[in-house]
């Protein structure tokens, strides 16, 4: 039942901005459905007054002429009621797939970690299809389906009060089947969104690491790793199909009992008199009508069932609240850059540190180093300053200030990062470099890939600026994606910009213009933090922060590191013997 309520939660939330078509889309259809209900009635009188009576052909033509206007009437409240409803729904899944993309665009990595993007990707696609589904089938079908079979129940009490118990007996066992049916397949439903939730991963990682994939020679064991999940989907989705395909032969079994029923009794009272040739067709046809609208109504099962599913998914999304909140001041910055105290921090509780009590002060306009191990912290200390996490102890402050009290756009465009990973987006090598800064001339990004060492190789491209970027990148080598991303957080004029690990894609001679252009070219105020594994990268930094094991293990210049600190004495010698030095 939390399911179905969730569904019907979020319909409410969405209808009511479609409080007219709501109202009218049902009150069409129902007025389609009483003529239908009606048009059993005059076939009767047709049968009995007309055929077996003595009113003649001109009768028939008559009550022939009202089924005709009945059918137009009904035809006409039909289509109000579909482009009612349709226009109803895809109203609702733009707003649903509009709000899950701002929802999920204020989640912190926290958030976006415990859902996977894989899984959310299938939310805003896949389940909002069906939902949307689910809303049109609820305008279009869900109010008349079962105003049908209850009033052709009541509808049949007027024919016969004898023969009208049987079509009641009939409706209950119906509901039950009905109700016990859509409880069974509720989760399995779940389970199979699920299910694609992994098959979208599994494709995923196939498809984006293919270069790896192929280099290892892996791809027997992505196959058969994807043909385990498709057959696990197609498991669930058989056992699903097994429970929903029990609706159409139980209904006909129960359907067809009941017309039995009424022509064995109905035969009887017609020999005795109590009823006409006509009564037996109007329950006939009334009981054909229940036949057709349980079938409707076991869609409508198997939709809602599908729907309730995703909409609980969509929920979870939309109800979840981030962990990251924005403050909302927006100080000028004039003070020392960045500032930890006793900073510890944990992905979660009860995992290790991974910081533990780290403390440090960089003044603006310094030039820092950050070195350490694999798994030290360094991307860590990144994602603090960025607030894509908080600490779980201790003060992070920017300009002075404690970092939760800034209004975290105004924060972030302020700092300039570059990624480990250089991720480019599809477009122009102009709309990428702008993308953190829209105002940005032609000239201040030309001077942007002059500092990141990119004007080479784009300005010997035909359309230069205009060059088109594939997505990701995919269309330019590793180096000239990281120098692209370089020239994207240049171009935004940061107060602090941070390199995270850029030296790793660039050979020794870029990596050393670049840090003299970064010295040379940019505004003496900006603050430099640069993570890296080589010691060359920050030997002439203003400051160099030795992490080890979420630790500050070392800090102070490169002369008296080499000196004082075994964990920079370690790294600069397997440094220098990997040079032949």
């Amino acid at each position: 039942m939390y399911i179905i309520n969730c569904m019907f939660r979020l319909f409410k939330r969405y209808l009511k901005f479609y409080k007219a078509e709501t109202i009218l889309a049902p009150i069409f259809k129902l007025l389609e459905a009483v003529f239908a209900l009606i048009v059993p009635l005059i076939v009767a009188n047709i049968i009995d007054n007309g055929i077996n009576g003595d009113e003649g052909q001109e009768y028939i033509l008559h009550q022939g002429l009202i089924l005709l206007a009945l059918a137009l009437i009904g035809f006409c409240s039909t289509m109000v009621c579909q482009f009612l409803a349709i226009r109803t729904a895809t109203g609702y899944g733009y707003r649903v797939r509009t709000d899950l993309y701002k929802k999920i665009n204020t989640f912190s990595l926290k958030e976006i970690n415990n859902f996977g993007p894989s899984s959310l990707q299938t939310r805003l696609t896949s389940d909002v299809v069906i939902t949307q589904t689910g809303m049109a089938l609820l305008l279009r079908l869900a109010v008349r389906a079962p105003f049908l079979i209850i009033g052709a129940i009541a509808m049949s009490f007027f024919v016969d009060t004898k023969l009208a118990i049987v079509f009641a007996i009939t409706g209950v066992i119906l509901g039950l089947v009905i109700f016990f049916v859509s409880k069974a397949s509720v989760p399995f439903n779940k389970k199979v969104q699920g299910k694609l939730d992994e098959l979208t991963i599994s494709a995923k990682d196939n498809l984006t690491g293919a270069r790896v994939v192929r280099a290892f020679n892996r791809e027997e064991y992505e196959k058969k790793k994807f043909d385990r999940v498709a057959e696990e989907l197609q498991n669930t989705a058989k056992t699903l199909s097994k429970i929903s395909s029990l609706l159409n032969p139980l209904n006909s079994i129960i359907v067809n009992t009941g017309i039995i029923a009424v022509l064995f009794f109905g035969g009887i009272g017609v020999d005795s008199g109590n009823l006409t040739q006509g009564d037996i067709v109007a329950l006939i046809n009334y009981m054909t009508q229940i036949s057709l609208a349980i079938v409707v109504v076991s869609n409508l099962v198997i939709a809602f069932a599908k729907s309730s599913s995703s909409s609980n998914r969509i929920s979870e999304v939309l109800d979840t609240e981030p962990s990251i909140v924005s403050g909302n001041l927006k100080p000028r910055f004039t003070k020392n850059a960045v500032k930890f105290e006793n900073v510890t921090f944990k992905y979660s509780p009860n995992a290790e540190p991974a910081l533990s009590n780290v403390t440090f002060d960089i003044k603006k306009g310094q030039t820092v180093g950050i070195i350490g191990g694999t798994g030290s912290g360094k991307s860590t200390l990144i994602n603090l300053i960025e607030r894509y996490y908080d600490a779980s102890a201790g003060k992070v402050l920017i300009n002075g200030v404690e970092i939760r009290k800034y209004d975290l756009s105004y924060l972030r465009e302020r700092i300039g990062l570059v990624p480990q990973g250089a991720m480019l987006f599809s477009g122009t090598i102009r709309s990428n470099v702008s993308m953190g800064n829209p105002e940005a001339t032609d000239r201040d990004i030309r001077r942007a890939l002059d500092i990141s060492q990119a004007s080479s190789f784009v300005e010997a491209s035909i359309k230069k600026l205009d060059t088109h970027v594939a997505q990701g990148g995919k269309n330019f080598s590793g180096g000239q994606r990281q120098r692209l991303t370089i020239a994207r957080a240049i171009a935004k004029n940061p107060k602090i910009l941070i390199l995270d690990d850029v030296s790793s894609a660039l050979d020794f001679q870029t990596d050393y213009n670049l840090r003299r252009a970064i010295k040379t070219k940019m505004s003496k105020d900006v603050t430099t933090i640069m993570i890296t594994q080589r010691v060359s990268s920050i030997k002439n930094a203003d400051n160099i922060i030795v992490l080890d094991k979420g630790r500050i293990v070392g800090q102070g210049k490169h002369d008296s590191l080499v000196k004082t600190c075994e964990i920079y004495q370690e790294i600069c010698r397997s440094q220098m013997r990997k040079e032949g030095k």
